[in-house]
């Protein structure tokens, strides 16, 4: 996978994750919440979404495979998942991520077993 998102409205233009960070990422029944700066860690195959609120939040991957498109205008990724999937995956665990080669891929099965919901 590459750092780079495609762009909306414009095919062949892509986005480097750098410029993602803090853009609100919305689900196919509204917003989710914001792309955290840890995304810098973990690109160039995933980005970390903080879904927000105080007491409940918590930051979860989202596999850039996933991303249906980025609107730069807003500052909006879009996802074709809704919020309760998104926020539904395991939550994002920095030392996972670097020493258990199956969390990536339990975290890419998640997105892969209800495409688009």
């Amino acid at each position: 996978m590459t750092d780079r998102l495609p762009a909306s409205g414009t095919p062949k233009s892509h986005i480097p994750v750098a410029r993602l960070l803090d853009c609100a990422v919305e689900g196919s029944d509204g917003s989710i919440g914001t792309v955290d700066a840890v995304s810098e860690e973990v690109a160039p195959d995933h980005l970390v979404v903080d879904t927000g609120g105080t007491l409940l939040s918590k930051k979860v991957l989202l596999p850039l495979w996933v991303v249906s498109h980025v609107d730069e205008a807003t500052r909006t990724v879009h996802v074709p998942h809704t919020k309760e999937h998104v926020r539904a995956a395991p939550r994002f665990d920095r030392d996972l991520r670097v020493t258990d080669p199956g969390y990536r891929a339990h975290i890419d099965e998640h997105y892969a077993d209800h495409p688009g919901s």
